[in-house]
């Protein structure tokens, strides 16, 4: 569920800032302006990983490092990055979980068009309590939207979006 929630937040996030990175491409001069950022956090103490597994919460271990860059034409915003976590996941029964995702992005405002991309594959190993490798999850998500904003809000609102895909699949093996 927390891996399911990190593609909405990420595209969120992303529709969330476009207003004020609308109002960066009204205050900026001609010239392209490129503003390089990168983000590292610890991730949530506890966790469950019910992809393949069950709903128990385990003891998380891992980061979340965003980098990437907003370029500023003046006209247009382009924001694109990749956010990568690895973490471990420890149950009580000494069962545990190593993982890592990477998601890149990429947001696009150009007048009232907008069109927002974030693309996931999350690979994790499960291990017995004794270390043994006992199974894999393979998550893949993939989340698109292309809108016309026609009132200015910066969110997509019915009638405005022309394109729409949210997938989410995962496999175990």
């Amino acid at each position: 569920m927390y891996r399911s929630r990190l593609l909405l937040r990420s595209a969120l996030s992303v529709l969330l800032a476009f207003p004020a990175l609308t109002l960066m491409a009204e205050v900026a001069n001609a010239q392209a302006e490129v503003i390089p950022f990168e983000f590292v956090e610890p991730l949530p103490d506890q966790t469950s990983l019910p992809e393949c597994l069950d709903d128990t919460v385990g003891s998380q271990v891992g980061t979340e490092t965003t980098t990437g860059q907003v370029i500023d034409t003046g006209r247009t915003v382009h924001v694109r990055g990749t956010t990568t976590l690895t973490y471990t996941v420890t149950f009580s029964d000494g069962r545990y979980i190593t993982g890592s995702a990477v998601e890149h992005f990429s947001f696009n405002a150009n007048g009232p068009l907008t069109v927002s991309t974030v693309a996931i594959i999350e690979p994790r190993t499960i291990f017995s309590a004794e270390g043994k490798p006992v199974g894999t999850v393979k998550i893949h998500a993939l989340s698109h939207i292309t809108f016309q904003d026609a009132n200015g809000n910066g969110s997509p609102d019915p009638g405005e979006i022309r394109a729409e895909v949210d997938r989410f699949f995962f496999t175990c093996g």
